[in-house]
């Protein structure tokens, strides 16, 4: 046999054939089904044994026709398993092998039994020692530390060998000692190589299983924000056509995009919307308006973030009324488009001018009987002045006088009711206070009072009686103390609400009365004068209370809610 400097061909065309199969079968490891090394913790290591055994066992010389020792070179697997999976696939190739040279020999060798065991030792403890905290975490070094470690298992072997037959050490299959060396290198290039092919296999595997639990996570997100939007999506199309208003979606260049049920019957719109748009909303809504050139005025000068209604009571040609509201549609701050509600109002228009006609009536019937009352009570008061300027008997002239006072009572009473009867007929709006209060002091202009008006231009929104609050308010302060020289009106902000302030110099409320005097009937008068400024400000949720100090004058706080108040 040809025999190289160093290296004999024996172990040459060993190292080649068994590092061929090695690395084969190794190779194959990466076509194991991740599925099966991590079923469960016993999966792994023994599906690695398994692999890793099939290679020692087809690694035998015996079946290549070559009488080599079965243990050997071949010894390299056991602590790559165990390196790999643990004690158990170490124990698993260790067996194959123990099997392996037992049929090839008929025996085992203690040499055999220990190299075996080092080699199960050598895994287990890498395995192990990657949970230390003094041990290397460089796969590398790892790798370089095991390829040392098989390096000398191999030479210790070799050379216990060659000392049990007591001769001169030699390496395995006939070995020279001064040879030892280069199996010492081709042992430790060997393993190396195998371990990086493995730890290769092992992070693609890795990065393959994170990549497929990634995969899977975002399928799972995916499939349940896909689930959310499903949710939403019907829960928003059942809200929409449950409303009763009719809703119409448009984008920014004015074409329908989305709508529900109840706008399809208004608009004459297809039961379902097209994909790509159904039409211009301004040409569809004008087609059904009776007049529709102040709507489509409005509608198109309107500011790209409009929110407010555009018209509030157009008729249709079916005789139908509506109020549309727009708002922006707005997708974070960008405006996608516009959403218009058409809500019906045509039987509150109806039952409106119902009422309206009714109330009209009832003011018709109020004013010609408070007519007829205030014309029988002038009869009635004259023919009392003509008793009284013909009496000469005293005992009767307080009846009389009483008599005169009871009239007098009767007609503040209608005149309360011509004035209640207004409250609430006219709508609400922007009232000036200014304006208010000077007229309201007009009448009073000859009293020896001073009005001052210490207030700004503003406006409150109230029902258009306020300046009958004025009038009250000072007819009041005038009718209780004659000596008042001066009724102020001023403002005081009390965050975010308006306070006004109405106070005079005379003698103010008793303090147990501060509440009682807003009563119906309450008072030494007609008690109706308080009681119809209370209701007149309610009607827009203005409170008024007193908060005066008696004997100081009366000072009364007129609090205006957020909102109802501008300065214009």
């Amino acid at each position: 046999m040809i025999e190289l400097p160093l290296v004999s061909l024996d172990l040459v065309r060993s190292v080649v054939l068994n590092f061929t199969i090695i690395a084969t079968l190794i190779l194959l490891y990466h076509f194991v089904p991740d599925s099966i090394l991590t079923r469960s913790r016993l999966a792994h290591p023994v599906g690695v044994g398994i692999v890793f055994g099939l290679a020692a066992a087809l690694s035998i010389p015996a079946f290549w026709g070559d009488n080599a020792p079965v243990v050997g070179f071949n010894i390299i697997l056991v602590p790559l398993a165990g390196f790999v999976a643990g004690p158990i696939s170490a124990a698993l190739v260790a067996a194959v092998l123990l099997l392996g040279s037992y049929a090839s020999s008929g025996s085992l060798s203690s040499m055999d039994i220990l190299t075996v065991m080092c080699g199960v030792l050598l895994g287990a403890l890498f395995f192990e020692g990657r949970s230390w905290k003094r041990f290397p975490r460089s796969f590398r070094l790892q790798i370089l530390l095991l390829g040392t470690g098989v390096a000398f298992i191999e030479i210790l072997s070799a050379f216990l060998s060659s000392l049990s037959r007591n001769a001169s050490p030699v390496a395995p299959a006939g070995i020279p000692s001064f040879s030892l060396f280069p199996f010492f290198i081709v042992s430790f290039g060997v393993t190396v190589l195998l371990g990086a092919i493995i730890g290769f296999i092992d992070r693609k595997k890795q990065a393959e299983r994170e990549l497929l639990a990634y995969r899977d996570h975002l399928e799972g997100l995916v499939g349940k924000r896909t689930a959310e939007l499903k949710t939403a999506n019907a829960l928003q199309k059942a809200t929409i056509e449950s409303t009763a208003d009719g809703i119409v979606v448009m984008d920014r260049e004015g074409v329908i995009r989305a709508y529900n049920r109840k706008a399809s019957l208004i608009l004459d719109l297809p039961v379902h919307p097209h994909k790509e748009g159904d039409g211009q909303f301004l040409d569809r809504a004008a087609a059904i308006l009776k007049d529709p050139t102040e709507f489509l005025r409005q509608a198109r000068s309107l500011p790209e973030s409009a929110e407010q209604i555009v018209i509030a009571g157009i008729t249709c040609k079916n005789g139908r009324i509506y109020e549309i509201f727009v708002h922006p549609q707005q997708i974070g701050d960008r405006t996608t488009g516009r959403v218009w509600s058409f809500r019906d109002i045509t039987d509150q228009r109806l039952a409106e001018d119902a009422i309206r006609s009714a109330n009209n009536k009832l003011n018709l019937l109020s004013e010609i009987t408070r007519h007829d009352i205030f014309n029988q009570l002038t009869a009635v008061t004259a023919y009392l002045e003509l008793v009284q300027a013909e009496n000469h008997d005293p005992s009767a002239s307080g009846y009389l006088e009483a008599m005169k006072k009871s009239l007098e009572v009767i007609r503040f009473q209608l005149e309360f009711t011509r004035d209640y009867q207004n409250l609430g007929l006219n709508k609400p709006g922007w009232q000036s206070l200014v304006d208010a209060f000077t007229k309201a002091a007009e009448p009073f202009k000859s009293r020896n009072v001073s009005f001052c008006c210490d207030m700004e231009r503003i406006e409150i929104f109230a029902d258009p009686m306020i300046g009958q609050v004025f009038y009250n308010l000072i007819e009041n302060s005038l009718r209780h103390n004659e000596m008042i020289s001066v009724i102020r009106v001023s403002l005081m902000a009390e965050e975010p609400d308006l306070v006004i302030l109405y106070e005079d110099d005379g003698t103010g409320v008793l303090p147990e009365e501060k509440e009682k005097i807003f009563l119906r009937g309450f008072g030494k008068h007609t008690g109706l004068g308080m009681f119809l400024i209370k209701e007149i400000l309610s009607i827009t949720g203005i409170t008024v209370r007193e908060t005066g100090t008696y004997r100081q004058g009366v000072r009364f706080e007129i609090r205006v809610p957020d909102g109802k108040f501008r300065f214009p």
